[in-house]
């Protein structure tokens, strides 16, 4: 069985996710985008062995705790290799558009489609979902999906961003819409949704024509 905590951190108030087995208390950190002082605490609150830090994209806001946290706990970090390069460099995170500061760091292993992540007994599946960023992924569970900056509760994201594509965000929130309608969202920003929700009631998805988007059979 899965536990998840949420925790609002940083400037943009983005949702940084402890998804954990519960039996064994291992731990990954998804999108640890500042305040690692509060992710840390919230860890030891909950008996919580962090064994790794995912990242749907690596824009600062979702970012900027990674080095700390790579540090205090030896953890090893996992993003796409296009979102690779941005956890190296302040610009290419957005943080130097903020002025905010930002600690680069590397990658450790690359993230790509299809692959399958273990934490503990739980498992989560990487879909390659950009648009948002140029290689932005959701992760994908058992009856629940982390989106990223892709899908939110009444919006989608940004794709005016120089890393952004329009038709790359549209195929992937076809992706998502494709899902079970009581598939439980977890966007990078704001409360959680279901893709049934999304679907049937997100006025942004006409932008691109996927108002009624059936789900496969």
């Amino acid at each position: 069985m899965s536990l998840l905590q949420t925790i609002v951190v940083g400037a943009l108030e983005t949702n940084c996710y402890l998804f954990a087995d519960a039996a064994t208390r291992e731990c990954a950190i998804i999108d640890p985008g500042g305040d690692d002082v509060t992710i840390a605490e919230r860890l030891a609150e909950h008996n919580l062995r962090p064994t790794m830090i995912l990242l749907t994209h690596a824009h600062f806001d979702h970012a900027g705790a990674v080095a700390a946290l790579k540090r205090r706990y030896e953890v090893r970090v996992g993003a796409s290799q296009l979102e690779a390069r941005c956890l190296e460099d302040a610009r290419l995170s957005g943080a130097e558009w903020f002025g905010l500061p930002f600690e680069t760091t590397a990658a450790d292993f690359s993230l790509a489609e299809g692959d399958q992540l273990r934490v503990g007994a739980v498992e989560l599946k990487v879909l390659a979902t950009p648009g948002h960023s140029a290689g932005g992924l959701s992760f994908l569970g058992d009856g629940l999906v982390f989106s990223g900056d892709v899908l939110f509760r009444d919006g989608i994201g940004r794709y005016d961003l120089p890393d952004s594509d329009a038709q790359a965000l549209r195929r992937s929130l076809e992706r998502l819409l494709a899902l079970d309608d009581a598939t439980r969202v977890y966007p990078g920003h704001g409360p959680p949704t279901t893709i049934g929700r999304e679907r049937r009631s997100n006025p942004h998805l006409a932008l691109f024509g996927l108002n009624g988007l059936k789900p496969e059979t």
